[in-house]
């Protein structure tokens, strides 16, 4: 018996290694119901095996008697274990069902414990010795078989139609490997179960192969379960970069929105309460001085009412989505020209409806070179226009400020790579042109049939 011992004890340590490997991973609270009852087949699979291995190596019918209950209550304890594995695996689970089906199986522990001899054989004569191909001897019973051995066969069909009618339902979900996986790994087991029935009724007289199918489940069921395993700690590692990327997003957000905040009404309000503050006094000594304060006054005040409008709107999920782009534009530039001493004149035409994508380019875009407008071009003018029509729509900013030379931007300014990043996000083109002292124009262009072929209307 010195190859058939090694080899089981070899098969016993497998699923025994793989059984610990599984709980703790369900200790670690990763799909821990369906790790946990995997885990326990395959420690039940291995206490299987060594009860195996003691009944090849008696020689006494008293023994043999013993060591084949053992195995036997073991392998309906696994077949238990195993069917709720299914469950779970193929997220079908109707309990009373599994609960009728595991009390066949305990129904057969109880008989097969009670009996003198099993639930196979009503008795047992004497132990036949068979060789093995290699010259190797197997003990064999010779005896009486038990008539409740058919409700041991009722048992095992009943959970082999349960079985494979699980995997059926997970097919049609559309988990399609996983349950071509599992029924694989599952027929090779209900075989290898059904051959050593065939040798317990004395078809044939030959090596018990049950063992083999077990350590096949274990082992296809394992691999699959890792590989699960490691595709969702790799999705959960990605969900957790996401939504450290998200809170960074939001985090750098926020600041861009208190800084324009800061930079635009903050400083605005200072601006209106300081003449505010100094108004009466002026007004005493000169009405018309006075006169013009209030109306530098009226115009800070519109100023910062637009801008904080346009702070609420990007607050807002649907902000830039509810308004025309027109609209967004122009409530842009009211609240740039009251930020700074600047005229700027707002021209619509054709404003058209457009997808969500093309509408918040070219308001970043507008964003974007206003800003720019104000902190480096010193202009005293500015002039934005859209057209639009059913072929295209084209925006055009331009300002009389210093102009700048294009080799000299710092590197740290990525303005202009930012705004040309976003039109050739929705494919429009963009078009900027500064000389020193002769002011900038930007010219953004976007075309329907662009867009359609991109659809492919």
């Amino acid at each position: 018996m010195t190859i058939i011992s090694t080899l089981l004890g070899i098969f016993a340590g497998i699923c025994l290694y793989v059984g610990l490997l599984h709980l703790l991973i369900a200790s670690a609270r990763l799909k821990s119901a369906l790790h946990f009852w995997f885990g326990l087949t395959c420690l039940l699979c291995a206490s299987y095996i060594l009860a195996l291995i003691a009944k090849y190596k008696v020689t006494d019918v008293e023994d043999y008697i013993n060591a084949r209950k053992l195995a036997s209550s073991l392998g309906f304890l696994f077949t238990i274990a195993c069917v709720w594995f299914v469950a779970l695996y193929t997220r079908f689970k109707p309990v009373r069902l599994l609960l009728a089906l595991n009390s066949l199986y305990i129904i057969c522990i109880l008989i097969n414990e009670v009996s003198s001899t099993g639930i196979l054989y009503s008795n047992i004569r004497r132990l036949s010795s068979i060789s093995l191909p290699w010259g190797e001897p197997i003990t064999h019973p010779e005896g009486t078989l038990n008539p409740l051995f058919g409700l041991q066969f009722l048992a095992i069909i009943s959970n082999v139609v349960f079985a494979f009618y699980a995997c059926y339902r997970q097919y049609q979900r559309g988990e399609k490997q996983a349950a071509l996986i599992l029924a694989l790994s599952l027929a090779i087991f209900v075989g290898t179960v059904q051959y050593d029935r065939l040798m317990d009724l004395g078809v044939f007289k030959s090596l018990y192969l049950s063992e083999y199918g077990f350590l096949s489940f274990v082992v296809i069921m394992s691999l699959r379960l890792t590989k699960e395993l490691m595709q969702a700690v790799k999705l959960r590692e990605q969900l957790i970069e996401s939504e450290r990327l998200r809170k960074i997003a939001v985090e750098l957000e926020r600041n861009r929105l208190a800084r324009d905040l800061h930079d635009s009404v903050s400083q605005t309000l200072f601006t209106v309460a300081t003449i505010a503050e100094a108004l009466p006094r002026v007004w005493k000594r000169n009405p018309e001085t006075a006169q013009q304060a209030l109306e530098e006054l009226a115009q800070l005040t519109q100023g910062a009412l637009a801008e904080m409008r346009n702070l609420l709107v990007e607050l807002r999920p649907n902000g830039l989505v509810d308004k025309p782009l027109g609209e967004l534009l122009q409530q842009l530039t009211k609240g740039i020209q009251g930020r700074a001493s600047l005229q700027v004149i707002t021209t619509v035409d054709g404003d058209r409806s457009l997808s969500n994508e093309v509408k918040l380019v070219f308001y970043r875009i507008t964003q974007e070179a206003l800003n720019n407008i104000i902190k480096y071009a010193q202009a005293t003018q500015v002039s934005v226009s859209l057209h639009g029509d059913l072929q295209k729509m084209v925006l055009r900013i331009s300002d009389n400020g210093c102009g700048f030379d294009f080799n000299k931007i710092p590197s740290g300014h990525l303005g202009i790579a930012i705004m040309k990043e976003r039109a050739e996000s929705i494919g429009a083109t963009f078009h900027l042109e500064s000389y020193l002292g002769e002011g900038t124009k930007i010219v953004l262009s976007w075309s329907t049939a662009v867009n359609k072929i991109e659809s492919g209307e």
